[in-house]
């Protein structure tokens, strides 16, 4: 028996039948590095991982946060299919541990190690990392259960590529064009990294800054594409775009780059 396959089994000892795998996680809820209206127990410290390939392994912690409760986590890495389980997820790691019980206020160091599969040398892979909070069985027999799901980005980074990402920004350039009677925002990125960023504003002469729109991510060597709203309802008048970028370390980066609306 495989490791995936002994990880399945210990869930089904533990956790109920309808959170044992992704494809029944209807009455689960998925969260995207953050939280909303359900409470996680076990949190992850850091919002990204960076694994550089001069280094042999690239580490971090999961704690339960609860002072009472203890808690089952499952988790895995994978390609950047969201919906991929455990059993189906692709990536070029090796995770350990793949499932941790955690006592109340405990913490678990995750260790991924690359495996070595051929990747671009010349810019950054993305992958990410997924962590699956089951709730323990519950004495209640009708009582649902949430499981937690966050996924946050893994950027594998090789060794040719050196420096700070936010010292290449010089390498992104944003334009704004109408396409199907909407102003979009398109950006470009020349540079081997990933650039995530949030909060894109509009701004004009006078420093002020409107209509923030939520981000995205700019791929090395690539572009993509966010619409800012119907031609009619925004006027072309515009001067500059700032844009919210995230450090290695989570943290904001603006930076605000000039832009002009061409027809």
């Amino acid at each position: 028996m495989n490791m995936i396959k002994q990880n399945s089994e210990i869930f089904k000892q533990f956790y109920p039948k309808s959170c044992q795998t992704l494809k029944g996680f209807a009455a689960g809820l998925l969260i995207w590095g953050s939280l909303t209206s359900a409470q996680a127990d076990v949190i992850i410290d850091t919002t990204r991982v960076i694994y550089n390939e001069s280094k042999r392994d690239a580490t971090f912690k999961v704690s339960n946060v609860s002072k009472e409760a203890p808690a089952f986590v499952q988790m895995w890495l994978d390609d950047g299919n969201p919906s991929a389980t455990p059993e189906e997820a692709v990536s070029p790691f090796n995770l350990t541990p793949p499932i941790a019980r955690l006592k109340p206020e405990s913490s678990q160091v995750v260790r991924m190690v690359f495996t070595g599969e051929p990747l671009p040398a010349d810019r950054e892979s993305v992958f990410y990392f997924n962590m699956l909070e089951l709730p323990q069985k519950s004495a209640e027999e009708n009582k649902l259960s949430f499981a937690i799901r966050t996924r946050i980005k893994v950027f594998f980074r090789p060794k040719a590529v050196k420096g700070d990402p936010m010292e290449s920004l010089d390498k992104v350039s944003w334009k704004i064009v109408q396409k199907d009677q909407k102003w979009v925002a398109e950006g470009t990125n020349t540079s081997p990294f990933h650039f995530s960023f949030f909060n894109v504003n509009l701004g004009d002469n006078n420093g002020k800054y409107d209509l923030t729109i939520d981000g995205g991510m700019l791929q090395p060597k690539g572009s993509t594409s966010i619409t800012l709203g119907d031609v009619g309802k925004i006027k072309p008048s515009y001067k500059s775009l700032r844009v919210e970028y995230i450090n290695d370390f989570g943290g904001s980066y603006p930076k605000v780059h000039a832009v002009n609306f061409n027809n």
